[in-house]
């Protein structure tokens, strides 16, 4: 008896044409919201991580490529750490000998990969000043980058965590209408490299 009532509830042609119009405008209303508000925003995600995931592999095939170099120079490493420890001097270039150690270029090289990974874009890196610090010089870099704020946050995170020495000294960030949701920031870093 209750299976006849619903049955009865559902019936279409019952209805006048303007209920059946408001009936199909609330269901278009309903598939559209959440088409727009549960399907897209996951299909956007799903997207962004198998771009992630396709930028992971491409580093990861990089980064395989490399270590058979890595462990050469590893090698060469340690035999002239002996060398400086039996002569009582260590190699104040030693930076040099490891990928990504002391040279500006490998720097600018991992700053820009990490950029690439948290989706931070460069507006410009400039040199500001060079300090003799005995064995190394002190480069101090000004940076202009733009990103969502979030990245922003785990790029510096990444940067203060990178096994050669960079330290954020002075970070101004900024917005305005034109690139929201987007920030600028202007970050002041500080790195070393041994003289040559």
């Amino acid at each position: 008896m209750l299976k006849e009532n619903w049955i009865r509830a559902l019936d279409f042609s019952r209805l006048a044409p303007r209920e059946k119009i408001l009936l199909i405008a609330t269901m278009v209303i309903v598939l559209f919201a959440a088409w727009n508000y549960l399907y897209l925003p996951k299909s956007r995600q799903v997207s962004d991580a198998r771009t992630q995931i396709a930028l992971a592999q491409t580093e990861i095939a990089q980064l395989s490529a490399q270590l058979p170099e890595i462990r050469k120079k590893e090698e060469e490493l340690r035999l002239i750490q002996e060398k400086g420890e039996a002569t009582g001097a260590f190699s104040s270039k030693i930076g040099d000998l490891m990928p990504g150690g002391s040279r500006l270029s490998s720097l600018l090289e991992e700053m820009t990969r990490l950029a690439r990974m948290q989706r931070v874009e460069f507006i410009s890196i400039r040199p500001e000043a060079i300090e003799d610090r005995g064995n190394y010089l002190q480069l101090s870099l000004r940076i202009d980058m733009k990103s969502r704020f979030r990245e922003m946050g785990d790029y510096l995170l990444m940067l203060e965590n990178l096994p050669r020495a960079i330290r954020v000294k002075e970070v101004k960030v900024e917005t305005n209408a034109g690139i929201n949701p987007d920030i600028l920031a202007h970050l002041q870093a500080l790195t070393y490299i041994s003289k040559e």
